[in-house]
């Protein structure tokens, strides 16, 4: 109880609105370069995150007056908090964010195949990548993969039908390619304990004549 008492001290000490947010695993390099060039030090210039998968990590965002922020370590040093609780807190918060309704069934344009996207920018978009067993009910139970080519955006489709594995990797490559903060172009799928990469649209996708546009890691 004493213990349940003093997580319960250390919590109310971080702000309202924490949210987790996945990025590419460079990005705690490149955000710590930028915040030292801004004269941030120590712990200031460094990013609150963990592993997530192959290449990603899961960062922090709190709300500020205008937009959000990123998490540092500095910030858990002035919560009096580890960073376990600080992700059971953010993923509270995080939980609206996948309904049954939200990702939102998409229609493949000019074809009847759907997959699912969120993309309402509100930090919740990636609530799916928290709870995989729930999205994989919106595919009756069966495999799925994830694209996350760039913050405030999801996508989600059901695995066995090549071509549109092939549609739907090549339009989140070609998204990772034209935005300015970009995470990833790959398809990552739930094997149960964890996400991995199922594959990615080779550069160029489609544009490939002749030639498989879905590269896939070896089995």
């Amino acid at each position: 109880m004493l213990a349940l008492a003093l997580v319960s001290l250390c919590l109310a000490e971080v702000p309202e609105g924490l949210l987790p947010v996945v990025d590419r695993a460079s990005i705690q390099v490149v955000w710590s370069e930028q915040a030292r060039a801004a004269g941030a030090e120590d712990e200031a210039a460094v990013l609150a995150c963990q592993p997530f998968a192959e290449d990603l990590v899961t960062c922090f965002t709190v709300p500020q007056a205008a937009g959000r922020r990123m998490v540092t370590r500095q910030d858990l040093s002035a919560w009096q908090v580890q960073l376990p609780a600080v992700e059971e807190r953010a993923l509270a918060g995080v939980r609206g964010g996948l309904t049954a309704e939200r990702p939102q069934s998409v229609q493949v344009e000019g074809d009847v195949r759907t997959y699912l996207l969120s993309a309402e920018g509100d930090g919740l978009d990636q609530a799916a990548l928290f709870d995989p067993a729930a999205l994989q009910e919106r595919f009756a139970g069966g495999a799925f993969a994830v694209g996350i080519p760039a913050r405030g955006v999801l996508i989600a489709l059901p695995l066995g039908d090549r071509e549109l594995e092939t549609i739907v990797a090549v339009g989140v490559r070609r998204l990772w390619e034209t935005v300015e903060d970009p995470i990833t172009p790959a398809l990552y799928s739930w094997n149960g304990d964890a996400w991995v990469v199922w594959g990615q649209a080779t550069p160029g996708g489609a544009e490939h004549q002749g030639s498989d546009p879905l590269a896939r890691p070896l089995d």
